[in-house]
């Protein structure tokens, strides 16, 4: 025993040794390594090896004791027979024991299992399982057994606490089988972390003491290399190790089951020891024990090196400059600081960094909104400002790339997008989204200012003013040529103002017309301010024209010829001059650039358009020929009256003179222009317009009327409206420019007003017909009357009235065109359906029959009357329409309500599925005739019917018997078996069944113990109960009773077997034969029947009484059982009457196939003797349609005769209607060549077209008629004919029959040919009918044209009511904004007459001239009172002026003209603009007074438009009196200018107090803003002038347009001529029944 302890000793310190150089660290007891050396320099350090096993309580999964006391049996050798044995007790073998190292002989204790009783052995097993509390790298494991060492048992580990077991070690003497690994004591390269296993210490012996040593790293190669080897590391890491004893080691004696055998095998093991040190991976020296809160016990590392957790398996937060490792002699791996700038105190290592730049500490959560992994740059979105501080890029989500600006803080913007943050549109872009902003696309030569430019919101584009549309790419409706140079955009439609539609004109290219005077003065010439002739100088040195004034008059240079006339191409472009003074200076005005049209003027100062003043020396000039304000040609015009000049320009002034005496010298003048032609190298002048001209104009500017047209007023020029030629409608042309008409229509006079000689007539009625001759038929005579009337002298037959107009009595027509073509009377055709002796027959007018009799009706008698039927037209049996004899019920309706028949045959025309003539009755298979909709089907059961048929009232189909329902679809109450024989009674036993319905088979609902399929009988060794429900058991004694029974039964099989061969062979037994045998079997059954109850009766007698006497006691229980018997006897009755009915059953099958004969034969005497009957029947009726037939080709022949007539008269009636087009033709040609008023040729036709048509479809429906017949007749015949031919009649001949019929065919045919032929002949009259009806319609369109014409003329009519009173809302704002300017130019003139007063008291304030400014004074207060005797009191004040010093006198009147000259131009506007604004309220007033004129007076549009025209004469003579006013006050003011240049000397204060004082005014002056609203006014009464204009002109043409329509009024119809009227009115006036 001492020795193997010692061996385990030597084991242990021998692997302990080992284990202690891997580690190169003191052995078990030294002091522990310190991590760092003397120096400081770090180094690998390890804790304290030790036992991690001491005391250290493992988990054991069974215990000896633990579940109560256990017997068991010390082991001794094999062979010994006698054991010590003991309990254990709770407690006495813990798990304990295995690790408080008693292990010695002398103290020894031990952790003991149960034993093999208790079923510890294989496949069982016990664990014990040891928690170390940590990872520790172990060294060895060693185990001391109390008991003989295991078969088999294994050590396992964990890595981790949280991780799953893993195999160490296998010891086992069965490798293979236990483990299902093989036995191996090394390792081998590339599989050293697997487990070995081991037999070594699987022997039974030692009984006890045996030591089991488990080095980690013993058989493993690389266990020399252990510090780079990281497998083998991590296998010797442990955190869990676990015992598992698998299978016990036995002498095998255990087979035989001795329970002391049994429990002497056990394991028990007393000590496990584990070498091994706390695992720090090399940082750490000391492993600290804590105690945590739940009392358990834990250890970790005490970490150097900067390292942290349980093992020193990480570094410290902020020490990942340098991957984690395990300490080695060779590296320490101690975890180096991260550098993050001082930005953070967190970082991680990064693998990828550190394999890049050999650092790896990634710094987490810097500062400062830095990033990087040093926190060296500024992080996502931020940038690094020059104080190096970062600072967030904010670029906008929407329109940045990305959220990340450059080094100055700009981002990267999408496409459209601008802004140092990406925040706004770029200029011509708009739609701030995620894809950035959109291109605006506007177009550069329509935008403003020729730069593109939209709403950053809605795109829109900034428009140049005559452009519009979102990217301005379309001039304005009456604009055209869009063009980059025009700062308008576009260029405004002129075309005299008859069209705002034009476009640019081809073939116009840039011209410039200049004058240089190099030669001469190229025919310039000079004017003076009132148009006088001045001189004009030639230099021929300095190649100027010079003009010069003789004192103070205003000398101007006036343009030749060449600049004059049609200008139009020069709007909007420059006119650019030279110009130079004798002088240093001048005095300009407003009127030094004049240009003069027709009608009007327009002027501007010298050095308008940013233009200098002139001087001494050459200056250039260029004036924009533009009408916008900003321009300031005075007055403003719209374009539209400024081109008005420009078209026709008269005149071009241009100002010489600026001082009194003074000389102004023009060097050259160019005028821009355009002309036609396209020379090489010349740009294209697209501003020339080409106008697209309403119907009333032609030319390129719309300059001319069109054909048809004339100007209003005669001779107005181009600018005058051009209206229709009034020529009553007898012309279509006149004279554009006089409106003479040149008239047709047997009319004269300048407007085709007179009737020609010879006619007579209203001529301004408008219509071909005004001017007719005597309108009496066929040439007769008419006179005319007092009262104007026209009476004919003599009528022809069949004429009627005054003037012939009407038909006779009788007859039918219209001679005078009454009520459409002319056309002469005829006799009207009734074909004699009307009673000859009557009045009013039929109509005058159209023929229309009236008075139809013998129930006919039609347009000439011709057809029957709706429900009738016959031949209306046979002229030898009148009365031939028969009422129709149509049920109600099954016939169609017609439209006027009777049911509808054939007019020639009669037959009704009949619902759905109803038959018969007269349609009254249903199909077979259908009823209900009164449903409305036809008859119902029937849907008869085919199986459950007789047939299809059903009531004809009710619907209910015939059923068989026992079926029931309406459609005999179901079986009735208490029957089953739905077929085509009907259905069975259920005849269900009263006595046996619940009830009386049984199911679909026929099965009865039984009682208790009963059976069959009735419930008509008990079960077998059943008998029926005495109460009645049902039956019950039988006596035992019925034994006997069926053994006879199933005898019996026998029997009954044999015949069964007999009756089966008869019925497979049913024809080898005779009848006679089987009937023998069948009553042979009868007697038979019936014999012993007899015997039985003979016998039974037997028993029952004397015989017995003595045998049985000791037996009376039972008496009762035998007549029971006889009781028993008799009803086993019914039941055999019942049996027999069964094999009778299989009797009859094998009888039916015997007699199948003579059934079937007879069947057969039944079906040839019936069936057959049926069918011959039906054929016979069939060949009566064939006899009889043969006479039929015969009649109906009798018949035919007759409707043939008939319609032989009938198309003779339709040809008659298409010569009529043909001759009627011929005439509808001439007419209309003659029409044409006189150029007839359309809408009268409309109504000539249209009648025309009535009367053709009614013949047409009267012709139509006599066709469609008999074709219908001979069609009914054809179908009938076929009918008969092919039911001849599929009806098999036997025994009759049929070729006889079949000829009859195929000559009857024929004869059809032929017919049938003949009626196409006659329909082919009229095939062209029809299709002349129809021309004439499709030119009919086309006149009748061109009519309805007109109309609409008419009724988009009232429309417009309405719109211009409705903008008149759009023009009363305009008139009132004007009227409005007039009164404000009226105030704020009184405000005005106060003011001037304020500073005039100041003025006035400067010149007072001048002390060496008091007197004589006193005597100037009394001059300017007379002329500023009464504005008289002016010239005198300046020539006082020039002669004191001339006393005074002149040097200072000559300076003021310099400051003193400049400043009037200012404030007189500013009394003049002001005066202007008061009287104009008088004037202006006045006429405001007045169209304010007509609009409520008008307003009350809608209707009286003539009376509005004068009463204009007559406002704006008022208007243009209150202007004239303003011009005049204005004109005196200037005068006036030139006399105070005049006064002023000749005032003596002043004082400087006092002008300088003047000065201000109109300076001060002319600030008030320019404050108000008076040329803006001087311009508005004059806008708003030219607008209304041209508005007033317009009325009048819209106003006119509507009269005439009025007039014409009424006109056409006039000569329509005054009602409907389709109407029926029995007596038309025989005068010019129409009945009220036309109306």
């Amino acid at each position: 025993m001492a020795r193997p302890l010692i061996y385990t000793y030597l084991l242990s310190i021998l692997s302990v040794a080992v284990a202690q150089n891997y580690y190169q660290t003191p052995r078990v007891g030294s002091k522990r390594a310190s991590c760092y050396k003397s120096d400081g320099k770090p180094q690998r350090c390890i804790p304290e090896f030790e036992n991690a096993a001491y005391l250290v309580q493992m988990e054991a999964t069974n215990t000896c004791g633990d579940n109560g006391v256990k017997l068991y049996c010390i082991q001794t050798s094999a062979g010994t027979s006698t054991r010590s044995c003991d309990y254990c007790q709770p407690g006495q073998f813990s798990s304990y024991y295995l690790t408080d190292l008693h292990h010695e002989q002398d103290n020894q204790t031990w952790w003991q299992s149960e034993t093999m009783k208790e079923g510890i052995q294989y496949p069982n097993q016990v664990n014990l399982t040891l928690h170390l509390g940590k990872a520790y790298d172990i060294t060895y494991v060693r185990i001391v057994f109390y008991s003989p060492r295991p078969q088999s048992f294994a050590i396992y580990k964990k890595t981790n606490e949280d991780k799953v077991w893993e195999p160490f070690q296998y010891f086992s003497a069965s490798c293979r089988e236990t483990y299902g690994v093989e036995e191996q004591k090394s390792a081998e390269l590339g599989a050293e972390t697997r487990a070995l296993c081991t037999s070594e210490y699987s022997d039974i012996s030692p009984l006890s003491g045996g030591n089991v040593p488990f080095s980690t790293l013993e058989g493993r190669p690389s266990a020399y290399t252990f510090d780079s080897s990281p497998e083998l590391q991590d296998w010797v890491t442990a955190t869990d190790l676990r015992i598992s004893l698998d299978r016990l080691n036995t002498f095998g004696d255990e087979i035989f089951g001795d329970v002391q055998v049994l429990q002497s095998y056990w394991y028990a093991i007393a000590d496990v020891a584990v070498g091994a040190r706390c695992k720090c991976n090399g940082h750490a020296s000391v492993c600290d024990s804590q105690q945590q809160p739940d009392g358990t016990k834990t250890r970790s590392c005490r970490c150097e090196h900067n390292t942290a957790g349980r093992e020193c398996e990480r570094c410290l937060d902020f020490y990942n400059d340098a991957p984690w490792g395990r300490a080695s002699s060779t590296n320490v791996h101690e975890c180096k600081a991260c550098n993050c700038n001082g930005f953070s105190n967190k970082c991680y290592f990064d693998k990828e960094l550190y394999e890049r730049t050999g650092h790896g500490g990634h710094c987490l959560e810097c500062s400062d909104n830095r990033d990087g992994p040093n926190c060296e740059r500024c992080r996502e979105n931020f940038y690094q400002s020059p104080e190096d501080i970062c600072l967030p890029c904010n670029c906008n989500p929407t329109g940045s790339r990305s959220l990340q600006c450059n080094a100055e803080g700009k981002c990267q913007c999408k496409p459209g997008v601008t802004g140092d943050k990406c925040d706004a549109c770029a200029p011509n872009h708009y739609e701030f989204t995620n894809q950035g902003c959109k291109p605006c696309g506007c177009n550069e030569s329509g935008s403003y200012g020729n730069t593109p430019q939209c709403d950053p919101q809605t795109g829109v584009c900034l428009c140049k003013q005559n452009v519009e549309g979102r990217r301005c790419r379309e001039c304005k409706p009456g604009f055209f040529n869009l063009d980059l140079q025009n700062e308008f955009g576009c260029t405004p439609c002129f075309c005299f103002g008859h069209s705002s539609q034009c476009s640019s004109a081809p073939k116009y290219q840039v011209h410039d017309i200049s004058a240089h005077f190099i030669r001469d003065s190229e025919k310039w010439d000079a004017v003076d301010e009132t148009g006088k002739p001045a001189q004009l100088q030639f230099n021929a040195n300095t190649q100027n024209i010079a003009v010069v004034s003789k004192n103070t008059e205003i000398v101007y240079f006036l343009a030749p010829n060449q600049f004059l006339g049609d200008q139009r191409p020069s709007y909007n472009h420059d006119m650019k001059f030279s110009l130079k003074l004798g002088e240093h200076s001048g005095y300009p005005s407003a009127q030094d650039i004049i240009l003069e049209g027709a009608r009007t003027s327009i002027s501007m100062n010298i050095y308008g358009q940013n233009n200098p003043e002139p001087t001494d020396q050459p200056q250039e000039y260029t004036f924009r020929l533009q009408e916008d304000p900003r321009y300031g040609w005075s007055p403003t015009l719209s374009n539209y009256e400024f081109m008005s000049i420009l078209q026709n320009l008269t005149a071009i002034k241009i100002r010489g003179t600026y001082n009194k005496g003074g000389v102004g010298y023009l060097i050259n003048f160019k005028l821009e222009t355009a002309k036609i032609g396209r020379e090489k190298g010349a740009a294209p002048a697209n501003w020339v317009e080409k106008c697209s001209c309403p119907k009333a104009y032609v030319g390129d500017y719309c300059e001319e009327c069109a054909p048809g047209f004339k100007h209003e007023p005669a001779n107005g020029g181009p600018y005058s409206t051009c209206i229709p030629c009034d020529c009553n409608g007898h012309a279509h042309i006149c004279d554009t420019a006089t409106g003479f008409c040149i008239c047709k229509h047997n009319t004269t006079g300048s407007n085709c007003e007179l009737c020609a000689k010879g006619f007579y007539g209203n001529a301004i009625a408008g219509t071909p017909d005004d001017c007719k001759p005597c309108p009496c038929p066929k040439d007769s005579g008419c006179i005319q009357l007092m009262d104007q009337s026209i009476v004919c002298t003599d009528c022809p037959d069949g004429y009627a009235g005054p003037r012939c107009e009407v038909c006779a009595d009788g007859h039918f027509g219209d001679p005078n065109g009454q009520f459409g073509p002319q056309k002469q009377c005829e006799e009207c055709q009734c074909n004699g359906n009307v009673d000859l002796n009557a009045v009013g027959n039929c109509n005058r007018t159209t023929g229309e029959c009236l008075k139809c009799i013998y129930n006919t009706a039609g347009q000439h008698c011709d057809k029957c009357l709706s429900g009738y039927y016959g031949d209306a037209l046979d002229p030898k049996q009148k009365g031939d329409c028969q009422p129709c004899e149509c049920h109600e019920g099954g016939t169609v309706e017609s439209p006027e309500g009777p049911p509808l028949c054939d007019g020639l045959t009669g037959y009704c025309t009949c619902r759905p599925h109803v038959i018969g003539k007269n349609c009254d009755k249903c199909e077979d298979g259908y009823y209900n005739i009164f449903s409305g909709d036809g008859c119902k089907p029937c849907d008869c059961n085919l199986e459950g019917s007789y047939n299809s048929t059903c009531h004809p009232r009710t619907g209910q189909c015939y059923c068989k018997p026992g079926i029931d329902g309406k459609h005999c679809d179901r079986c009735r109450d208490y029957h089953y078996g739905f077929s085509v024989e009907g259905c069975k009674g259920c005849d269900c036993d009263e006595w046996g069944s619940t009830n009386y319905q049984c199911d679909v088979s026929g099965q009865c609902t039984c009682q208790e113990n009963v059976e069959g399929r009735r419930c008509d009988r008990c079960m077998e060794n059943k008998k029926r109960r005495l109460d009645g429900q049902g039956c019950e058991d039988c006596p035992p004694c019925y034994n006997l009773v069926l053994d006879a029974v199933n005898q019996h039964r026998r029997e009954l099989q044999e015949l069964d077997e007999i009756l089966a061969k008869i019925s497979k062979a049913p024809t080898v037994v005779e009848n006679a034969d089987f009937d023998n045998e069948l009553q042979r079997v009868r007697a038979e059954i019936e014999s012993l029947s007899q015997e039985a109850q003979i016998g039974l009766g037997n028993t029952g007698g004397s015989s017995l009484t003595d045998n049985l006497a000791e037996l009376a006691d039972r008496l009762a229980d035998i007549r029971n059982m006889l009781f028993k018997i008799e009803d086993e006897s019914f039941d055999g009755n019942e049996a027999v009457e069964k094999s009778k009915g299989n009797v009859s059953k094998a009888e039916g099958t015997i007699e199948a196939a003579q059934k079937e004969i007879n069947s057969a034969l039944e079906y040839l005497d019936g069936e057959g003797a049926a069918a011959l009957a039906k054929a016979r029947n069939r060949s009566d009726q064939f006899g009889k349609q043969s006479v039929d037939m015969s009649a109906l080709a009798k018949e035919s022949r007759l409707l043939a005769e008939k319609l032989e007539n009938e198309a003779r008269n339709i040809r008659d009636i298409a010569d009529k209607a043909f001759n009627s087009s011929l005439v509808a033709n001439k007419i209309a040609k003659d029409g044409i060549n006189k150029q007839a008023n359309i809408s009268n040729e409309v109504q000539i036709l249209t009648n025309e077209l009535n009367a053709a048509s009614g013949k047409l479809n009267s012709m139509t429906e006599l066709a469609d008629q008999a074709l219908k017949r001979a069609r009914a007749v054809y179908d009938e015949a076929l009918g008969l004919y092919a039911e001849v031919n599929t009806t098999l009649l036997p025994d009759i001949k049929l070729n006889k029959l079949h000829e009859d019929s195929m000559e009857m065919n024929r004869t059809i045919d032929e017919k049938s040919a003949e009626l196409d032929r006659l329909i082919a002949e009229n095939e062209d009259t029809l299709h002349n009918l129809e021309e004439g009806i499709r030119r009919g319609r086309d006149l009748l369109e061109q009519g309805h044209d007109r109309q609409e014409e008419l009724n988009d003329l009232l429309a417009k009519l309405d719109e211009l009511q409705a903008q008149a009173k759009n023009d009363v809302e305009l008139t009132k704002a004007t009227l409005t904004a007039a009164n404000e300017i009226y105030k704020t130019l009184k405000e005005f003139s106060d003011q001037v007459t304020e500073s005039h007063k100041q003025a006035i008291q400067a010149t007072m304030d001048v002390p060496a001239v008091q007197e004589k400014v006193a005597a100037a004074e009394e001059s300017i207060n007379s002329i500023t009172e009464e504005l008289v005797a002016a010239s005198d009191k300046a020539k006082e004040a020039r002669d004191l002026a001339q006393q005074a010093q002149k040097e200072y006198a000559d300076k003021a009147s310099e400051a003193a003209h400049e400043i009037k000259k200012k404030a007189s131009a500013a009394k003049a506007k002001a005066v202007n603009l008061r009287d104009e604004s008088d004037k202006l309220i006045t006429r405001v007033r007045g169209t304010e007074k007509q609009i409520e004129e008008l307003e009350k007076k809608a209707a009286d549009n003539m009376q509005l438009t004068r009463d204009a025209k007559m406002k704006v004469g008022q208007a243009n003579i209150d202007a004239r009196e303003a011009e005049k006013q204005v004109t005196k006050g200037l005068e006036d003011l030139k006399v105070i200018m005049d006064e002023l240049q000749n005032l003596p000397t002043l004082d400087d204060e006092a002008l300088d107090r003047l000065k201000e004082s109109l300076d001060s005014a002319e600030k008030a002056l320019r404050g108000v803003d008076l040329d803006g609203k001087i311009k508005t006014l004059t806008e708003a009464k030219n607008n209304h002038q041209r508005w007033m204009k317009e009325y009048q002109d819209e106003h006119d043409l509507l009269q005439s347009e009025v007039e014409n329509v009424k006109g056409i009024l006039e000569q329509l119809p005054d009602g409907c001529f389709k109407r029926i009227v029995l007596e038309p009115t025989e005068g010019p006036s129409r009945s009220a029944n036309y109306r």
